[in-house]
């Protein structure tokens, strides 16, 4: 009878790392998918710069000529940096979360696999 309670629990923490390697993987696709994401975010920085840049030019040009037009594309400009502002924040919040959930898997197949390999069928 003990035979069979050890069987039946190493089937069930041989289960358990399975799924844990199965999350582990996919975690491991989403953390390259932040990666990406993430070296994008720092180039954001970059395209803010290169929008005020260019907002700085169009408003220069618009003084030069007496055009209205430019503060309108201003104001556009404006609110697509804000909006890049916004989405590098809410990237950056999201690697946060799944590096942090990559952490506690890693913990618990670590766990596993020392359960595992101090259990008695080992």
């Amino acid at each position: 009878m003990e035979l069979e309670t050890l069987r039946n629990a190493l089937i069930q923490l041989s289960e358990e790392q399975k799924e844990i390697k199965r999350e582990l993987s996919k975690l491991a696709k989403d953390r390259r998918l932040e990666t990406e994401i993430s070296s994008n975010c720092l180039c954001l920085p970059k395209e803010i710069q290169m929008e005020q840049q260019k907002l700085n030019s169009e408003l220069q040009e618009g003084k030069e000529e007496g055009c209205t037009e430019a503060v309108p594309k201003a104001k556009e400009i404006e609110d697509e940096m804000q909006k890049l502002v916004l989405q590098n924040f809410l990237l950056k919040a999201t690697i946060e979360k799944k590096t942090k959930k990559i952490e506690r898997l890693q913990q618990k197949l670590k766990r596993q696999r020392a359960k595992l390999a101090s259990s008695p069928l080992a």
